[in-house]
């Protein structure tokens, strides 16, 4: 998608609040400092230098705490992704069905658009860089959704197909949508559109 990142997009997130580091700390400020300016010129658009000089510290104190650019940058996705997998997870009671699942999805998704805007546009943006780089960490949203419509369609509740398939149709209503917020396309928070969100994942499922 072309165009210009919303304006506010980083309003309301203190500067010092990191991903994986306490807030207040030298690496939370650069963690803060790496996630906003990755999201607005993406990795390859960012020098270790404008890192350091974005939360006032030399170059020598970004690498007392990180190897490379890309460390950097992994240990914050991975960090993201398994935060929006625990998303997930702690909100499903035992025997959820594939409606409470693709629901339980859909809030983590909104949640950390709306939370923490820059965290999502980071992952939204680079998820593909750093998995097919060296994987996912571990911890992936979509695996669990890849699995949960491979049990639904062997139990005959969806028709059957490529599971990996459904998995992606199903999430792009989200992602698509959440892509849409960041540019301003859509003004509404993504939590008003959980319902509905879910209700075309579910109808997604039973038709692809």
């Amino acid at each position: 998608m072309t165009g210009m990142l919303r304006k506010d997009l980083f309003d309301g997130v203190d500067a010092e609040t990191g991903v994986t580091a306490k807030a207040g700390t030298t690496k939370g400020r650069i963690e803060r400092a790496a996630l906003m300016l990755f999201a607005r010129h993406g990795m390859d658009g960012v020098s270790i230098k404008q890192i350091a000089g974005a939360c006032g510290i030399s170059d020598g104190a970004m690498y007392r705490h990180f190897k490379s650019k890309d460390a950097l940058g992994r240990q914050m996705f991975e960090a993201i992704h398994a935060r929006l997998e625990s998303l997930v997870t702690d909100n499903l009671a035992p025997g959820a069905s594939l409606e409470d699942i693709a629901r339980a999805l859909t809030r983590a998704y909104c949640h950390l658009a709306e939370t923490d805007p820059a965290q999502f546009a980071f992952h939204l943006t680079h998820r593909n860089y750093f998995i097919a780089a060296s994987g996912d960490g571990g911890a992936d949203p979509s695996d669990l959704m890849t699995a949960c419509v491979a049990d639904a369609m062997a139990r005959g509740e969806i028709p059957r197909g490529d599971a990996e398939l459904k998995s992606a149709m199903a999430l792009g209503v989200v992602m698509q949508a959440a892509e849409y917020s960041l540019y301003g396309r859509i003004a509404r928070p993504l939590t008003h559109y959980v319902d509905d969100f879910t209700r075309a994942i579910m109808a997604v499922l039973h038709t692809a």
